[in-house]
């Protein structure tokens, strides 16, 4: 009973829309590129012409030279000439429309991508702290990555089976006009081999959330070998055989699955084999009777030279047609996952011009996906516009959590979250995004140029507003030091002479990033963890003038960040220790915040 239920299962998990899909499809390439259906009914026809010549010369060139005497070397020669020309010309026709497409194709592929990348960016940031989102919707997001599988893949199908479709009609009614049993051979090993290949093809797709989960670990260790990012860790703490081993394990786990699939897909080959010995022995055995019964030679090579296009064809029918079932199967999964409501579309609020925010939690309540602990229970909190609030905590008292929460990257379960009185959920989510500035603990430099970082995007850069910027950081100087300036390229990781700035460094960077962006509200986490004391102490003196009158949040461990602003908010075990200023918190002597603020003074003290 297990096995038939996984069968069922089997069954279902494969069944989806395949025409619909097909259409969609279609769809997109009558708004993408219509061109390509003219081009695709010259392929058409010139494909379907072009096997022909094959099958018509040797009954053309055996009839003339079976005349014996009154043969002529001149018919010879025209037949000769007029296959060469016609498969020559058609050939051409068919390689033309395959080269001049083949980009086209690709382009539809990308526009695909460029919905994923709009919905990859957009959606609730708990997805992508998710792992079994990638299990889930990986082979989705892979169905974009190749030019020969998934939505390119099917595209070249597409455009190239009809004309088989077509070859494979003629053929038949021809080859049905000598012999039907003929004709029902070859429908017996096309019918057989699209099964097998469904049945192997049912057993892949319900192994996908496997295969994909196993991908992603193998992966995972492939770029920690490669990235020299850990050589370091690697190298002192002697990881490289423990980092190996776990490779070659992860590598081994895929294998093993691989594996199945193909056991399944060679025990059902026997069938198969079976199938075309018994289809070969009635096509061979019934043309040998039709010349034992007076078909001329002629004929003989015609049919039997026929017989072949159309067992080829038929082959390559069938296998066009399970791979397009196959790989639209995973299509639909792309457009299932690009319809999926993930949180990426929002509201329709758009984002609030020309003033400050103030950040309001009401009875707020909070866990993260997949869990059960709750990081904020009934959480009430308001900061109002202009506020330069400090948040302070031990680690995983939910600091970074809260931040994420106003920032819309992730939803509460309960309560709300205000914005100057309007509901955060009301909020276009790239509206929403807008209006916040963030420098995050983990900073990001990407392969651009100095000004690319800075302002995050490529064109209508303000270069005196990035000079400006950069300077309020100190590290203006750092940067008209590069014989490119603004345009030095960061990283090496693209241009083997771009330069890897220091930890520091590329805090500053991100700081300036926040500030060139101009944001409604400043949100700094950790924003001087990798800064020297005098370079932190800088940021400390100037902080106010960055920020100028906007709300501004700074989450830090160093205490000393706390005293220049107006308001501190402790937070302990997901909860609101302490709302008040540093003067009034420092005369509470037994308050959290008193013992985390005193403990850094000791230690700063004794050193």
């Amino acid at each position: 009973m297990k096995g038939q239920g996984g069968l069922i299962s089997m069954e279902r998990q494969q069944a989806y829309p395949f025409l619909k899909t097909i259409k969609r499809m279609l769809d997109n390439v009558t708004e993408q590129n219509p061109k390509l259906y003219l081009y695709f009914i010259t392929y058409t026809l010139a494909e379907t012409v072009y096997p022909f010549f094959s099958i018509l010369l040797p009954k053309l060139l055996i009839m003339e030279m079976t005349l014996g005497e009154k043969a002529r070397l001149e018919s010879i020669f025209f037949i000769v000439l007029g296959y060469f020309i016609g498969s020559s010309i058609t050939g051409f026709i068919k390689s033309y429309i395959i080269q001049t497409t083949y980009m086209k194709k690709c382009y539809l592929r990308m526009s695909f991508l460029r919905d994923i990348f709009s919905k990859l960016a957009n959606m609730d940031y708990k997805y992508v702290e998710d792992p079994k989102f990638l299990d889930e919707n990986g082979k989705a997001l892979e169905s974009c990555e190749s030019n020969n599988n998934g939505v390119e893949g099917v595209y070249h199908k597409l455009f190239s089976v009809p004309a088989v479709i077509l070859t494979v009609l003629i053929l038949s009614i021809w080859i049905g006009s000598v012999s039907i049993l003929i004709l029902l051979g070859l429908l017996i090993k096309l019918a057989t081999s699209m099964w097998l290949k469904r049945k192997v093809n049912f057993y892949e797709y319900n192994m996908k959330g496997d295969i994909q989960k196993q991908e992603r670990k193998k992966r995972y260790y492939y770029e920690t070998s490669y990235d020299f990012g850990y050589g370091k860790d690697i190298r002192i703490y002697n990881l490289k055989d423990r980092v190996l081993a776990n490779y070659k394990e992860e590598i081994n786990k895929f294998i093993y699955l691989k594996k199945l699939i193909a056991n399944k897909e060679f025990v059902l080959g026997f069938f198969g084999l079976l199938s075309i010995l018994v289809s070969d022995c009635l096509l061979y055995g019934i043309l040998a009777l039709k010349v034992v019964n007076g078909m001329s030679i002629a004929d003989f090579s015609m049919y039997l030279a026929l017989i072949q296009q159309l067992a080829f064809s038929l082959n390559m029918l069938g296998e066009d047609l399970s791979f397009i079932y196959r790989e639209a199967a995973y299509v639909y999964d792309l457009f299932v996952f690009l319809d999926k409501d993930l949180g990426d579309k929002g509201g329709s609020e758009k984002a609030i011009k020309d003033d400050t925010l103030e950040i309001e939690f009401r009875n707020v309540s909070f866990k993260y996906p997949r869990t059960d602990k709750y990081i904020f229970k009934n959480l009430n909190l308001k900061i109002p516009k202009g506020q330069k609030l400090a948040i302070v905590g031990v680690n995983g008292a939910g600091k970074s959590t809260l931040v994420k929460l106003m920032t819309g990257l992730y939803k509460v379960d309960e309560g709300q979250i205000l914005i100057n009185g309007i509901p955060i959920d009301r909020f276009d989510k790239r509206e929403l995004y807008s209006m916040f500035s963030v420098v995050f603990q983990d900073v990001n430099i990407l392969a651009y140029t100095v000004e690319e970082n800075v302002a995050c995007k490529s064109s209508d850069i303000d270069r005196e507003k990035v000079w400006s910027v950069l300077d309020k950081v100190g590290l203006g100087d750092k940067i008209r030091g590069f014989k490119k300036g603004l345009c030095q390229i960061l990283l090496k990781i693209i241009d083997e002479n771009g330069v890897e700035l220091s930890g520091g460094e590329n805090q500053k960077i991100a700081i300036a990033r926040a500030l060139y962006k101009d944001a409604a509200l400043v949100i700094l986490d950790e924003p001087t963890a990798a800064l020297d004391p005098l370079a932190e102490a800088e940021i400390y003196e100037h902080f106010n003038t960055l920020v100028g009158g906007k709300t501004a949040i700074y989450i830090s461990h160093r205490m000393s960040s706390s005293v220049f602003c107006d308001r501190i908010l402790v937070i302990e075990s997901g909860t609101v220790a302490d709302f008040d200023t540093h003067k009034n918190l420092m005369e509470k002597k037994d308050s959290l915040y008193y013992k985390l603020f005193n403990s850094q003074a000791v230690n700063y003290q004794l050193n």
